[in-house]
Protein backbone atom coordinates (compact mmCIF):
# COMPACT_ATOMS: atom_id res chain seq x y z
CA UNK A 1 0.00 0.00 0.00
CA UNK A 2 1.08 3.40 -0.59
CA UNK A 3 0.19 6.48 1.12
CA UNK A 4 0.89 10.16 0.10
CA UNK A 5 1.95 12.34 2.82
CA UNK A 6 1.94 16.19 3.50
CA UNK A 7 1.91 16.93 -0.28
CA UNK A 8 1.60 15.27 -3.38
CA UNK A 9 4.09 15.82 -6.54
CA UNK A 10 3.93 15.70 -10.27
CA UNK A 11 1.00 16.79 -12.98
CA UNK A 12 -2.73 15.41 -12.34
CA UNK A 13 -1.54 14.28 -8.85
CA UNK A 14 0.40 11.68 -9.82
CA UNK A 15 3.45 10.33 -7.44
CA UNK A 16 6.49 11.38 -9.14
CA UNK A 17 8.90 8.37 -8.89
CA UNK A 18 12.68 9.79 -8.15
CA UNK A 19 15.96 8.40 -8.81
CA UNK A 20 18.75 8.50 -6.14
CA UNK A 21 20.65 11.41 -9.04
CA UNK A 22 17.61 13.36 -8.61
CA UNK A 23 17.47 13.18 -5.11
CA UNK A 24 21.19 13.94 -4.39
CA UNK A 25 20.07 17.41 -6.65
CA UNK A 26 17.00 18.26 -5.14
CA UNK A 27 19.69 18.07 -1.37
CA UNK A 28 21.85 20.35 -3.20
CA UNK A 29 19.37 22.96 -4.18
CA UNK A 30 17.75 22.70 -1.02
CA UNK A 31 21.55 23.44 0.56
CA UNK A 32 22.23 26.72 -2.00
CA UNK A 33 18.50 27.78 -0.59
CA UNK A 34 19.78 28.01 3.10
CA UNK A 35 18.93 24.56 4.30
CA UNK A 36 21.80 22.59 6.28
CA UNK A 37 22.21 19.03 5.60
CA UNK A 38 22.60 18.53 8.88
CA UNK A 39 18.63 20.32 9.34
CA UNK A 40 17.68 17.61 6.43
CA UNK A 41 19.39 14.52 8.44
CA UNK A 42 17.55 16.55 11.52
CA UNK A 43 13.73 16.50 9.53
CA UNK A 44 14.03 12.95 8.20
CA UNK A 45 15.17 11.45 11.49
CA UNK A 46 11.89 13.20 13.32
CA UNK A 47 10.04 12.22 10.38
CA UNK A 48 10.84 8.65 10.69
CA UNK A 49 10.32 8.58 14.28
CA UNK A 50 6.95 10.40 14.48
CA UNK A 51 5.70 7.34 11.61
CA UNK A 52 6.87 4.94 14.03
CA UNK A 53 5.30 7.09 16.93
CA UNK A 54 2.17 6.51 15.16
CA UNK A 55 2.23 3.12 14.28
CA UNK A 56 3.38 1.71 18.10
CA UNK A 57 3.69 3.20 21.43
CA UNK A 58 7.20 3.15 22.40
CA UNK A 59 6.95 3.63 26.03
CA UNK A 60 9.21 0.98 27.68
CA UNK A 61 9.47 -0.95 24.05
CA UNK A 62 12.69 -2.37 23.31
CA UNK A 63 14.10 -0.93 20.37
CA UNK A 64 16.75 -1.98 17.89
CA UNK A 65 18.43 0.70 15.63
CA UNK A 66 20.67 -0.78 12.92
CA UNK A 67 22.65 1.78 11.73
CA UNK A 68 25.35 1.92 8.96
CA UNK A 69 28.45 4.35 9.12
CA UNK A 70 27.09 6.81 6.19
CA UNK A 71 24.10 9.62 6.32
CA UNK A 72 21.55 6.67 6.54
CA UNK A 73 23.39 5.75 9.86
CA UNK A 74 22.89 9.36 10.64
CA UNK A 75 18.87 9.06 10.27
CA UNK A 76 19.39 6.16 12.55
CA UNK A 77 21.31 8.08 15.08
CA UNK A 78 18.34 10.96 15.02
CA UNK A 79 15.49 8.19 15.79
CA UNK A 80 17.05 6.60 18.56
CA UNK A 81 17.49 9.52 20.39
CA UNK A 82 14.05 10.53 19.66
CA UNK A 83 12.73 7.48 20.60
CA UNK A 84 14.41 6.91 23.74
CA UNK A 85 13.69 10.76 24.73
CA UNK A 86 9.85 8.82 23.91
CA UNK A 87 10.31 6.69 26.40
CA UNK A 88 11.55 3.77 24.37
CA UNK A 89 14.56 1.35 25.53
CA UNK A 90 17.00 1.77 22.68
CA UNK A 91 19.65 -0.16 21.85
CA UNK A 92 22.19 1.15 18.88
CA UNK A 93 23.79 -1.48 16.50
CA UNK A 94 27.01 -0.15 14.54
CA UNK A 95 26.58 -2.30 11.67
CA UNK A 96 29.70 -0.97 10.16
CA UNK A 97 31.63 0.15 12.85
CA UNK A 98 32.11 3.98 13.71
CA UNK A 99 30.29 6.50 11.39
CA UNK A 100 32.15 7.66 8.77
CA UNK A 101 30.45 11.31 7.63
CA UNK A 102 30.76 14.35 9.35
CA UNK A 103 26.88 14.72 9.53
CA UNK A 104 26.58 10.70 10.81
CA UNK A 105 29.20 11.56 13.61
CA UNK A 106 26.97 14.78 14.85
CA UNK A 107 24.04 12.74 15.01
CA UNK A 108 26.27 9.99 16.98
CA UNK A 109 27.36 12.39 19.55
CA UNK A 110 23.83 13.94 20.23
CA UNK A 111 22.70 10.60 21.74
CA UNK A 112 21.54 10.30 24.89
CA UNK A 113 23.77 8.49 27.92
CA UNK A 114 21.13 6.12 28.49
CA UNK A 115 20.83 4.58 24.75
CA UNK A 116 23.14 0.98 24.45
CA UNK A 117 25.77 1.16 21.71
CA UNK A 118 26.66 -2.18 20.76
CA UNK A 119 28.47 -3.91 17.36
CA UNK A 120 26.94 -5.84 14.92
CA UNK A 121 28.29 -9.30 16.45
CA UNK A 122 26.82 -8.80 19.81
CA UNK A 123 22.99 -7.61 18.03
CA UNK A 124 21.94 -11.65 18.44
CA UNK A 125 20.21 -11.25 22.07
CA UNK A 126 18.66 -7.71 21.69
CA UNK A 127 16.85 -8.60 18.03
CA UNK A 128 15.03 -11.54 19.97
CA UNK A 129 14.06 -9.58 22.66
CA UNK A 130 13.42 -6.62 20.35
CA UNK A 131 9.74 -4.96 20.12
CA UNK A 132 10.76 -2.75 17.06
CA UNK A 133 13.52 -2.82 14.99
CA UNK A 134 14.44 0.25 12.44
CA UNK A 135 17.00 -0.69 9.40
CA UNK A 136 19.02 2.92 9.15
CA UNK A 137 22.16 0.78 7.64
CA UNK A 138 22.01 1.83 3.71
CA UNK A 139 19.63 4.11 1.48
CA UNK A 140 19.41 5.03 -1.99
CA UNK A 141 22.73 5.16 -3.05
CA UNK A 142 23.49 1.32 -2.16
CA UNK A 143 24.50 -0.73 -5.06
CA UNK A 144 25.42 -4.67 -5.17
CA UNK A 145 25.02 -7.05 -2.61
CA UNK A 146 25.30 -6.21 1.48
CA UNK A 147 28.32 -7.37 3.39
CA UNK A 148 28.28 -11.35 4.24
CA UNK A 149 29.20 -9.86 7.77
CA UNK A 150 26.15 -8.21 7.82
CA UNK A 151 23.99 -11.48 6.57
CA UNK A 152 23.21 -12.63 9.82
CA UNK A 153 22.00 -10.03 11.71
CA UNK A 154 19.57 -8.96 8.42
CA UNK A 155 18.35 -12.66 8.41
CA UNK A 156 18.03 -12.65 11.91
CA UNK A 157 15.75 -9.36 12.02
CA UNK A 158 13.84 -10.56 9.29
CA UNK A 159 12.80 -13.89 11.84
CA UNK A 160 11.74 -11.49 14.48
CA UNK A 161 8.18 -10.78 15.68
CA UNK A 162 8.81 -7.14 16.37
CA UNK A 163 7.65 -4.39 14.16
CA UNK A 164 9.99 -3.71 11.33
CA UNK A 165 10.58 -0.45 9.59
CA UNK A 166 12.71 0.81 7.18
CA UNK A 167 14.63 4.27 7.04
CA UNK A 168 14.09 5.48 3.36
CA UNK A 169 14.74 1.74 2.01
CA UNK A 170 15.46 -1.30 2.67
CA UNK A 171 18.92 -2.12 3.25
CA UNK A 172 19.94 -4.43 0.31
CA UNK A 173 17.77 -3.10 -2.43
CA UNK A 174 18.94 -0.75 -5.17
CA UNK A 175 17.09 2.44 -5.60
CA UNK A 176 16.89 2.80 -9.12
CA UNK A 177 16.20 -0.86 -10.88
CA UNK A 178 14.57 -1.92 -7.84
CA UNK A 179 17.12 -4.90 -7.83
CA UNK A 180 17.74 -7.22 -5.23
CA UNK A 181 20.85 -9.22 -4.92
CA UNK A 182 20.96 -11.67 -2.12
CA UNK A 183 19.77 -10.97 1.59
CA UNK A 184 18.08 -8.14 2.04
CA UNK A 185 16.10 -6.19 4.99
CA UNK A 186 12.23 -7.19 5.01
CA UNK A 187 10.22 -4.53 6.07
CA UNK A 188 6.66 -4.12 7.38
CA UNK A 189 6.60 -0.19 6.74
CA UNK A 190 8.89 1.59 5.24
CA UNK A 191 9.81 5.82 5.45
CA UNK A 192 11.23 7.18 2.35
CA UNK A 193 11.84 11.14 1.95
CA UNK A 194 11.06 13.92 -0.20
CA UNK A 195 9.55 11.36 -3.16
CA UNK A 196 8.93 8.16 -3.96
CA UNK A 197 12.31 5.78 -5.78
CA UNK A 198 12.02 3.23 -7.91
CA UNK A 199 12.46 0.52 -5.72
CA UNK A 200 9.31 1.50 -3.37
CA UNK A 201 7.54 0.68 -6.35
CA UNK A 202 9.24 -1.80 -8.34
CA UNK A 203 9.23 -5.59 -7.67
CA UNK A 204 11.34 -7.19 -6.49
CA UNK A 205 12.44 -4.33 -4.50
CA UNK A 206 8.95 -3.43 -3.55
CA UNK A 207 8.11 -6.62 -1.67
CA UNK A 208 10.53 -5.56 1.45
CA UNK A 209 9.02 -1.70 1.80
CA UNK A 210 6.31 -3.06 2.94
CA UNK A 211 3.48 -0.02 3.43
CA UNK A 212 6.04 2.53 1.50
CA UNK A 213 5.27 6.27 2.59
CA UNK A 214 6.63 9.86 2.01
CA UNK A 215 8.05 12.00 4.34
CA UNK A 216 9.34 15.47 4.01
CA UNK A 217 12.70 16.83 5.24
CA UNK A 218 12.29 20.18 4.09
CA UNK A 219 13.09 20.63 0.41
CA UNK A 220 10.84 23.37 -0.60
CA UNK A 221 7.76 22.58 -2.90
CA UNK A 222 9.15 24.52 -5.98
CA UNK A 223 11.94 22.46 -6.35
CA UNK A 224 10.45 19.19 -6.65
CA UNK A 225 7.53 20.77 -9.42
CA UNK A 226 10.69 22.22 -11.46
CA UNK A 227 11.88 18.72 -12.01
CA UNK A 228 11.67 17.38 -15.52
CA UNK A 229 10.40 13.92 -14.64
CA UNK A 230 9.84 10.62 -16.51
CA UNK A 231 8.29 8.41 -13.71
CA UNK A 232 5.64 8.40 -11.76
CA UNK A 233 3.58 5.77 -9.94
CA UNK A 234 -0.42 4.85 -10.50
CA UNK A 235 -3.38 5.11 -7.97
CA UNK A 236 -6.41 4.60 -8.88
CA UNK A 237 -7.59 8.38 -7.39
CA UNK A 238 -5.21 9.39 -9.94
CA UNK A 239 -7.73 8.39 -12.80
CA UNK A 240 -10.40 10.05 -12.15
CA UNK A 241 -9.51 13.70 -14.51
CA UNK A 242 -9.43 11.05 -17.74
CA UNK A 243 -12.87 9.84 -17.18
CA UNK A 244 -15.48 12.85 -17.01
CA UNK A 245 -19.33 12.30 -17.74
CA UNK A 246 -20.85 10.92 -20.25
CA UNK A 247 -22.81 13.19 -22.33
CA UNK A 248 -26.20 12.92 -21.76
CA UNK A 249 -27.26 13.29 -25.61
CA UNK A 250 -24.19 10.66 -26.71
CA UNK A 251 -25.15 7.49 -28.34
CA UNK A 252 -22.84 4.46 -29.21
CA UNK A 253 -21.63 6.25 -31.87
CA UNK A 254 -20.00 8.63 -29.69
CA UNK A 255 -18.26 6.23 -27.65
CA UNK A 256 -16.07 4.26 -30.04
CA UNK A 257 -16.03 1.43 -32.07
CA UNK A 258 -13.49 -1.04 -30.85
CA UNK A 259 -13.00 -3.94 -33.52
CA UNK A 260 -10.96 -7.49 -31.91
CA UNK A 261 -9.37 -10.33 -34.25
CA UNK A 262 -9.12 -12.50 -30.71
CA UNK A 263 -10.09 -15.93 -30.33
CA UNK A 264 -9.04 -19.74 -32.34
CA UNK A 265 -10.26 -23.27 -32.12
CA UNK A 266 -9.55 -24.29 -28.59
CA UNK A 267 -8.77 -20.22 -27.66
CA UNK A 268 -12.43 -18.84 -27.55
CA UNK A 269 -12.76 -18.02 -23.70
CA UNK A 270 -9.96 -15.63 -24.27
CA UNK A 271 -11.79 -13.71 -27.40
CA UNK A 272 -14.79 -13.74 -24.92
CA UNK A 273 -12.70 -12.61 -21.73
CA UNK A 274 -11.04 -9.71 -24.03
CA UNK A 275 -14.77 -9.18 -25.26
CA UNK A 276 -16.62 -8.87 -21.85
CA UNK A 277 -13.32 -6.84 -20.71
CA UNK A 278 -13.89 -4.14 -23.14
CA UNK A 279 -17.36 -3.93 -22.96
CA UNK A 280 -17.09 -3.08 -18.86
CA UNK A 281 -15.30 0.41 -19.58
CA UNK A 282 -17.77 1.64 -21.93
CA UNK A 283 -17.15 1.54 -25.24
CA UNK A 284 -20.12 2.29 -27.62
CA UNK A 285 -19.55 -0.78 -30.44
CA UNK A 286 -17.71 -3.87 -30.24
CA UNK A 287 -17.15 -6.13 -33.18
CA UNK A 288 -15.56 -9.20 -33.35
CA UNK A 289 -13.68 -10.00 -36.11
CA UNK A 290 -13.66 -14.37 -35.69
CA UNK A 291 -13.57 -17.05 -38.08
CA UNK A 292 -16.67 -18.72 -39.35
CA UNK A 293 -16.35 -21.47 -37.11
CA UNK A 294 -16.51 -19.95 -33.70
CA UNK A 295 -19.40 -17.58 -34.30
CA UNK A 296 -22.04 -20.14 -32.57
CA UNK A 297 -19.45 -20.61 -29.40
CA UNK A 298 -19.18 -16.35 -29.34
CA UNK A 299 -22.98 -15.20 -30.85
CA UNK A 300 -24.47 -16.41 -27.31
CA UNK A 301 -21.65 -15.95 -25.13
CA UNK A 302 -21.22 -11.87 -25.71
CA UNK A 303 -24.23 -10.70 -26.86
CA UNK A 304 -23.80 -6.94 -27.01
CA UNK A 305 -21.00 -7.41 -29.83
CA UNK A 306 -21.83 -7.28 -33.73
CA UNK A 307 -19.59 -9.96 -35.77
CA UNK A 308 -17.21 -9.48 -38.41
CA UNK A 309 -16.82 -13.47 -40.25
CA UNK A 310 -13.79 -14.05 -42.28
CA UNK A 311 -12.67 -17.46 -43.73
CA UNK A 312 -9.31 -18.31 -43.02
CA UNK A 313 -7.91 -19.69 -45.75
CA UNK A 314 -8.28 -15.80 -47.81
CA UNK A 315 -5.60 -14.13 -48.22
CA UNK A 316 -7.36 -10.35 -48.12
CA UNK A 317 -9.47 -10.31 -45.65
CA UNK A 318 -11.50 -7.86 -47.36
CA UNK A 319 -14.25 -7.97 -44.64
CA UNK A 320 -11.45 -7.55 -41.49
CA UNK A 321 -9.96 -4.59 -43.78
CA UNK A 322 -13.61 -2.93 -43.95
CA UNK A 323 -14.39 -3.38 -40.43
CA UNK A 324 -10.95 -1.99 -39.61
CA UNK A 325 -11.55 1.21 -41.98
CA UNK A 326 -14.43 2.11 -39.53
CA UNK A 327 -12.59 1.04 -36.05
CA UNK A 328 -11.79 3.89 -33.97
CA UNK A 329 -9.44 1.53 -32.28
CA UNK A 330 -7.92 -2.40 -32.67
CA UNK A 331 -7.08 -5.42 -30.87
CA UNK A 332 -5.54 -8.37 -32.04
CA UNK A 333 -4.03 -11.35 -30.52
CA UNK A 334 -6.05 -12.62 -27.42
CA UNK A 335 -6.04 -16.61 -28.38
CA UNK A 336 -5.73 -15.77 -31.75
CA UNK A 337 -3.25 -18.31 -32.15
CA UNK A 338 -0.25 -19.26 -34.92
CA UNK A 339 -1.05 -20.36 -37.65
CA UNK A 340 -0.58 -19.09 -40.96
CA UNK A 341 -3.31 -17.65 -41.47
CA UNK A 342 -3.15 -15.52 -37.95
CA UNK A 343 0.62 -14.35 -39.18
CA UNK A 344 -1.51 -12.92 -42.26
CA UNK A 345 -3.89 -11.32 -40.76
CA UNK A 346 -1.31 -9.42 -37.92
CA UNK A 347 0.38 -7.91 -41.18
CA UNK A 348 -2.73 -7.15 -42.86
CA UNK A 349 -3.83 -5.32 -39.66
CA UNK A 350 -0.46 -3.57 -39.03
CA UNK A 351 -0.32 -2.24 -42.70
CA UNK A 352 -3.22 -1.12 -42.94
CA UNK A 353 -4.58 0.24 -39.15
CA UNK A 354 -4.53 4.03 -39.11
CA UNK A 355 -6.15 3.86 -35.42
CA UNK A 356 -4.97 2.96 -32.11
CA UNK A 357 -3.51 -0.77 -32.05
CA UNK A 358 -3.52 -3.07 -29.52
CA UNK A 359 -1.18 -5.77 -29.43
CA UNK A 360 -1.48 -8.79 -27.26
CA UNK A 361 -0.43 -12.75 -26.96
CA UNK A 362 -0.32 -14.55 -29.98
CA UNK A 363 0.14 -11.08 -32.08
CA UNK A 364 3.64 -10.46 -30.18
CA UNK A 365 4.43 -13.87 -30.30
CA UNK A 366 3.95 -13.98 -34.03
CA UNK A 367 6.12 -10.69 -34.17
CA UNK A 368 9.07 -12.07 -31.93
CA UNK A 369 10.69 -13.50 -34.84
CA UNK A 370 10.61 -10.05 -36.63
CA UNK A 371 10.21 -6.86 -33.81
CA UNK A 372 10.95 -4.43 -36.20
CA UNK A 373 7.54 -4.89 -37.73
CA UNK A 374 5.83 -3.00 -34.97
CA UNK A 375 6.92 0.44 -36.47
CA UNK A 376 4.87 -0.74 -40.12
CA UNK A 377 1.74 1.37 -38.61
CA UNK A 378 0.80 4.60 -39.14
CA UNK A 379 -1.35 4.83 -35.82
CA UNK A 380 -0.36 4.48 -32.08
CA UNK A 381 0.70 1.27 -31.43
CA UNK A 382 0.31 -0.55 -27.88
CA UNK A 383 1.82 -3.79 -26.81
CA UNK A 384 1.04 -5.72 -23.72
CA UNK A 385 3.45 -8.55 -23.18
CA UNK A 386 4.08 -10.84 -19.91
CA UNK A 387 8.24 -11.02 -18.93
CA UNK A 388 8.42 -14.36 -21.10
CA UNK A 389 6.88 -12.25 -24.38
CA UNK A 390 8.99 -9.16 -23.88
CA UNK A 391 12.00 -11.88 -23.34
CA UNK A 392 10.66 -13.44 -27.01
CA UNK A 393 10.71 -9.73 -28.53
CA UNK A 394 12.90 -8.26 -27.22
CA UNK A 395 16.25 -10.61 -26.65
CA UNK A 396 16.82 -10.38 -23.29
CA UNK A 397 16.84 -12.93 -20.44
CA UNK A 398 14.19 -12.77 -17.83
CA UNK A 399 16.86 -12.02 -15.39
CA UNK A 400 18.61 -9.19 -17.54
CA UNK A 401 14.53 -8.08 -17.27
CA UNK A 402 13.60 -8.55 -13.78
CA UNK A 403 17.20 -6.23 -13.08
CA UNK A 404 15.47 -3.39 -14.16
CA UNK A 405 12.08 -3.65 -15.54
CA UNK A 406 11.74 0.28 -15.74
CA UNK A 407 14.58 0.38 -18.48
CA UNK A 408 13.25 -2.82 -20.36
CA UNK A 409 9.97 -1.61 -21.05
CA UNK A 410 11.43 2.48 -21.73
CA UNK A 411 14.22 1.27 -24.47
CA UNK A 412 12.20 -1.04 -26.25
CA UNK A 413 9.16 1.71 -25.71
CA UNK A 414 11.92 3.90 -27.34
CA UNK A 415 13.48 1.41 -30.37
CA UNK A 416 10.41 0.63 -31.99
CA UNK A 417 8.36 3.92 -30.98
CA UNK A 418 5.51 1.70 -29.32
CA UNK A 419 3.56 2.28 -25.76
CA UNK A 420 5.15 -1.27 -23.99
CA UNK A 421 2.87 -2.64 -20.95
CA UNK A 422 5.59 -5.14 -19.53
CA UNK A 423 3.05 -7.00 -16.92
CA UNK A 424 3.80 -8.65 -14.06
CA UNK A 425 3.92 -6.81 -10.19
CA UNK A 426 3.91 -3.47 -10.48
CA UNK A 427 3.62 -3.57 -14.19
CA UNK A 428 5.80 -0.60 -16.08
CA UNK A 429 4.06 1.29 -18.79
CA UNK A 430 6.35 2.75 -20.52
CA UNK A 431 5.80 5.83 -23.77
CA UNK A 432 8.37 6.05 -26.92
CA UNK A 433 8.61 9.59 -25.44
CA UNK A 434 10.69 8.00 -22.41
CA UNK A 435 7.68 8.76 -20.03
CA UNK A 436 6.55 6.00 -17.41
CA UNK A 437 3.98 5.06 -15.51
CA UNK A 438 4.34 2.19 -12.52
CA UNK A 439 1.04 0.42 -11.44
CA UNK A 440 0.60 -0.02 -7.41
CA UNK A 441 -2.54 -2.04 -7.76
CA UNK A 442 -3.08 -6.23 -7.88
CA UNK A 443 -1.95 -8.61 -6.48
CA UNK A 444 -0.63 -12.34 -6.77
CA UNK A 445 -4.15 -13.91 -7.33
CA UNK A 446 -4.72 -12.12 -11.02
CA UNK A 447 -1.73 -14.40 -11.77
CA UNK A 448 -4.01 -16.89 -13.87
CA UNK A 449 -4.78 -17.71 -17.62
CA UNK A 450 -7.32 -15.10 -18.52
CA UNK A 451 -6.43 -11.95 -16.91
CA UNK A 452 -3.89 -10.64 -19.23
CA UNK A 453 -7.46 -10.68 -22.00
CA UNK A 454 -9.03 -8.74 -19.94
CA UNK A 455 -6.80 -6.01 -19.82
CA UNK A 456 -6.02 -5.94 -23.59
CA UNK A 457 -9.99 -5.99 -23.65
CA UNK A 458 -9.89 -2.87 -21.40
CA UNK A 459 -6.95 -1.16 -22.95
CA UNK A 460 -8.48 -1.33 -26.55
CA UNK A 461 -12.10 -0.55 -25.17
CA UNK A 462 -10.20 2.75 -23.82
CA UNK A 463 -8.40 4.04 -26.63
CA UNK A 464 -11.43 3.53 -28.98
CA UNK A 465 -13.33 6.00 -26.40
CA UNK A 466 -10.71 8.78 -27.32
CA UNK A 467 -8.48 8.22 -24.65
CA UNK A 468 -4.60 9.36 -25.70
CA UNK A 469 -3.19 5.49 -26.42
CA UNK A 470 -0.77 6.36 -23.56
CA UNK A 471 -3.38 7.03 -20.87
CA UNK A 472 -5.32 4.53 -21.84
CA UNK A 473 -2.90 1.28 -21.03
CA UNK A 474 -1.69 2.88 -17.84
CA UNK A 475 -5.35 3.70 -16.82
CA UNK A 476 -6.43 0.00 -17.70
CA UNK A 477 -3.51 -1.34 -15.60
CA UNK A 478 -4.55 0.58 -12.71
CA UNK A 479 -8.14 -0.08 -13.19
CA UNK A 480 -7.61 -3.84 -13.68
CA UNK A 481 -5.40 -4.03 -10.32
CA UNK A 482 -7.93 -3.12 -8.30
CA UNK A 483 -10.62 -4.45 -9.51
CA UNK A 484 -8.33 -7.83 -8.54
CA UNK A 485 -7.67 -6.35 -5.20
CA UNK A 486 -11.56 -6.21 -4.86
CA UNK A 487 -11.80 -9.71 -5.93
CA UNK A 488 -9.20 -10.79 -3.67
CA UNK A 489 -10.38 -8.95 -0.95
CA UNK A 490 -13.96 -11.13 -1.26
CA UNK A 491 -12.99 -14.08 -2.82
CA UNK A 492 -9.29 -14.71 -1.64
CA UNK A 493 -6.28 -14.77 -3.77
CA UNK A 494 -6.17 -18.38 -4.32
CA UNK A 495 -10.06 -18.22 -5.16
CA UNK A 496 -10.95 -15.43 -7.70
CA UNK A 497 -10.77 -15.92 -11.28
CA UNK A 498 -10.47 -13.07 -14.06
CA UNK A 499 -13.61 -13.51 -15.02
CA UNK A 500 -14.59 -12.26 -11.40
CA UNK A 501 -12.67 -9.42 -13.04
CA UNK A 502 -14.66 -8.38 -15.20
CA UNK A 503 -17.77 -8.24 -13.07
CA UNK A 504 -16.18 -6.45 -10.25
CA UNK A 505 -15.14 -3.46 -12.71
CA UNK A 506 -18.62 -2.21 -12.16
CA UNK A 507 -17.67 -1.81 -8.49
CA UNK A 508 -14.25 -0.05 -9.45
CA UNK A 509 -16.04 2.22 -12.31
CA UNK A 510 -18.77 3.33 -9.62
CA UNK A 511 -15.43 4.74 -7.09
CA UNK A 512 -14.15 6.23 -10.27
CA UNK A 513 -16.99 8.01 -11.35
CA UNK A 514 -17.78 9.32 -7.34
CA UNK A 515 -14.54 11.05 -7.57
CA UNK A 516 -14.46 13.08 -10.86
Amino acid sequence: MLEVSRFRTGVCGFMVVLKAAEIRGLEECAVESGVSMETLMENAGAAAAEYIREQIDVRDKRAVILCGKGNNGGDGFVIARLLSKAGAQVTVVLMQGAPASALAKQAYDKMHKGIEIILARNAGKPIDRADLIVDAVFGFSFHGRLPQAMVPVIEQANASKALRVSVDLPSGVECDTGAVNGACFRAQHTVTFTAMKPACVVYPAAGFCGRAVVRQVGIRREFLQLLPYDTASVQLGDLCALFPKRDPEGHKGTYGRLLMLCGSIGMAGACIMAARGALRPGVGLLNLAVPHALYTILAPAVPEAVFTLYDPEETAFESVLEALGKASACLIGCGLGTAPYAERLVQTVLEHAQCPLVLDADALNLLAKAPERLRTPRGPVVVTPHPGEMARLSGLTPEELRADRIRAAREFAAKYRVITVLKGAGTVTAAPDGEVRVNTTGNPGMAKGGSGDVLAGMVGALAAQGMQPFAAAYAAVCIHGAAGDWCAERLSQRAMLPTDLIETLPAVFTEIEGKS
